[in-house]
């Protein structure tokens, strides 16, 4: 032991055989001999930077206590060095011109008097001075510090020096906003907003000034691409189904041009349903179609998907009062398209003998919907765009003329010709009044093109029989068109003799059926069915119509066939320009043909191996609510006429007729 270093006193028992104190170096007892002051005493010295902790001798800088430690690189000094901040500086024990604390506060020798504790040895280690009698406390290092080998008044940079330099001046070094490294980092942003721009504004811009055409997706289908295909991601519809075979995606047309597919359905897979939301393009309706007086109640519980086909049942089952039930099938509303090419496989049910099955595969304009009359009343089979009076009711002024539209009718109407209610959204109709545009003087309508409807033959033949039809409004003078304009290209396919009814023009042609394409034939074929046309609006005499049957051109017309007629005094009907949805449907009536229960087999089948719709190369227009012939709107503002199979016509539906002008003056 040493002078500088006295032991502490031996502790103090309780009687219990415990110390009555404890002391450490950082939890200081009036009992520890190293301590004075008692209890009030401080646990350390002053701060040297402070007022009342000169070292002896000193004088701050400039003479007052006031100045101490204005320079800042004073103020780290005196900082890291224990000179402010209570001698607890990292560099404390720095030789020099700084003064050591007055008295140490920790023994560097053990208290146990046995070993010796070494400065550098320590937890905190202690230095001596050379020109000291006595170590001073070091910095808080747990390890032996030499500062003098690494601190110096000239406070040599280090390499990060600049990162921390609290120097106000020198952080405004380099950062102003035209420097270099400024100007790189804004040239990168605006590169990439342009490129932003480009990606979503500018590529879909330049995609449709570069092409003349529209597309259009259905009105309900979602991931639908500018092509109006989908893109093929799982749990996606799709417009073009993927199972389509490659070949069959483009085809020639009979007018020259190429098609290309823009829609098919393989029904390649088996157990599909077909009830509202089943289906992203497809719905089975739930009714009774009373318009055709059928005998059978459409439930879409009769449709399916078996063995790679679309299957609609029809059998005999009491329901609704009826004695059968059976399916339609209708994309209204979920998929449409103007003008092109659709084609169907289709085996037909029962045998060529069968008399009484109604089997169809239509189209139809989307501003009707089929099986709900109120929505058709007025509309359907409308095709006209010209002010005059076929627009009329009875096609007939208030002074009942022209004549022939009171005389030219068939016998059961007393000679009327038409008992249409009138074109509902015709091409007089007044500004403001209700119509689904692209404006008022635009004929709008839900016109009827068939693909076939078969039956029993009508002309004598042995077996079945194909009609296929195109329905018109207004009519003809006794619902004659012009034969001239039409052209049969099959031996078997004949004029059909059925010319319209005061509901209905109808242009149509018969073609023979072969056996092996009904179901219950010894070798069951598919048989391929179609429908071309394109509709022209601001050309509609060059519109035009080709059927197939058998996979072979049946027959075909052009716009010529229902042109102008002077003695009812009506203009050019048009081919359908209309967005046209698909029908599917297998019935039964006694307004169609005779039923002879004894010719049927029951449960029948109708089914199809497929639908596809092409359209000319580049002109794809598919969609059921297109820019220029619009719908959706129009249907949401009425949709109890759409929505209630109950009502048939408008007014019950709760809405009136626009104002025509020829008839209700604007």
């Amino acid at each position: 032991m040493d002078n500088l270093h006295p032991p502490l006193r031996s502790p103090v028992g309780n009687g219990n055989g415990r110390t009555s104190y404890v002391s450490s170096p950082l939890n200081p007892s009036p009992l520890n001999p190293n301590v004075t002051g008692g209890p009030a005493s401080r646990s350390r010295p002053p701060s040297f930077g402070g007022h009342g902790a000169l070292e002896p001798g000193r004088t701050p800088p400039g003479g007052s206590t006031d100045n101490v430690a204005r320079d800042d690189k004073d103020t780290i000094r005196n900082v890291m060095t224990g000179a402010v901040g209570s001698g607890y500086g990292p560099y404390a024990n720095v030789r020099g011109s700084f003064a050591a604390p007055p008295h140490n506060r920790f023994s560097t020798l053990s208290s146990v008097g046995s070993v010796v504790s070494l400065p550098t040895d320590s937890k905190y280690p202690s230095m001596y001075f050379a020109n000291s009698d006595r170590p001073v406390q070091g910095g808080f290092f747990p390890y032996s510090d030499t500062p003098h080998l690494d601190f110096t008044n000239s406070f040599t940079p280090d390499d990060d020096d600049a990162l921390h330099d609290p120097d106000p001046r020198k952080m405004n070094e380099g950062m102003g906003p035209m420097n270099w490294r400024g100007l790189l980092n804004i040239s990168f942003v605006f590169l990439i907003v342009a490129a932003l721009i480009a990606l979503f504004a500018g590529y879909p811009i330049i995609s449709y000034l570069e092409h003349d055409e529209i597309y259009y997706a259905g009105a309900n289908v979602v991931g639908v691409n500018e092509t109006g295909q989908a893109a093929v991601i799982p749990n996606l519809p799709q417009l073009i189904d993927p199972e389509t075979p490659e070949e069959a995606k483009t085809r020639t047309g009979y007018d020259g041009y190429e098609y290309e597919l823009v829609f098919s359905d393989e029904f390649n897979v088996d157990g599909r349903t077909f009830y509202p939301g089943d289906d992203p393009f497809w719905e089975g309706v739930d009714l009774w179609y009373g318009a055709t007086e059928d005998i059978e109640w459409y439930d879409p519980g009769m449709i399916t998907t078996a063995n790679g086909s679309l299957v609609i049942t029809l059998e005999e089952y009491p329901n609704h009062g009826l004695n059968y039930r059976s399916g339609m099938l209708q994309s209204w509303n979920k998929f449409c398209f103007s003008g092109g090419y659709i084609e169907v496989s289709v085996l037909f049910p029962g045998d060529q003998l069968a008399m009484g099955f109604w089997p169809a595969a239509w189209t139809m304009g989307n501003l009707g919907r089929p099986g709900y009359g109120a929505s058709s009343d007025g509309t359907w089979p409308y095709t006209y765009n010209t002010c005059d009076v076929g627009t009329l009711p009875n096609q007939t002024r208030a002074d009942l003329t022209p004549t022939a539209a009171q005389t030219s009718g068939k016998s059961k109407a007393n000679g009327v010709l038409s008992y249409l209610p009138g074109q509902r959204l015709s091409a007089c109709t007044c500004p403001g009044e209700d119509h689904p545009g692209p404006s008022v003087n635009v004929g709008r309508a839900a016109p009827e093109i068939d693909i076939f409807e078969a039956e029993r033959s009508k002309t004598g033949g042995p077996g079945g029989q194909t009609s296929q039809s195109s329905q018109y409004a207004p009519f003809n003078n006794a619902y004659e068109y012009n034969t001239a304009a039409t052209t049969l290209y099959l031996p078997t396919t004949y004029h059909n003799t059925f010319l319209g009814s005061d509901t209905q023009q109808s242009i149509s042609s018969l073609t023979d059926m072969d056996e092996s394409w009904f179901e219950n034939s010894l070798t069951p074929t598919y048989a391929t069915y179609g429908l071309e046309f394109l509709g022209d609006d601001k050309n509609p005499e060059n519109g035009f119509i080709n059927w197939v049957a058998g996979g072979q051109r049946s027959w075909g017309l052009t716009a010529a066939a229902f042109g102008p007629d002077a003695v009812t005094e009506i203009s050019q009907r048009t081919v359908s320009v209309e967005p046209m949805s698909i029908v599917l449907n297998l019935g039964i009536s006694e307004s169609f043909q005779t039923v002879d229960t004894s010719t049927l087999t029951l449960p029948a089948h109708l089914r199809f191996d497929y639908v596809r719709v092409y359209q000319r190369k580049g002109q794809t227009n598919v969609g059921c609510d297109p820019e220029n012939y619009p719908t959706a709107k129009y249907i949401n503002d009425h949709l109890n006429a759409y929505t209630n199979v109950n009502l048939t016509h408008w007014a019950g539906a709760g809405y009136t007729f626009p104002k025509n002008s020829l008839k209700d003056g604007c």
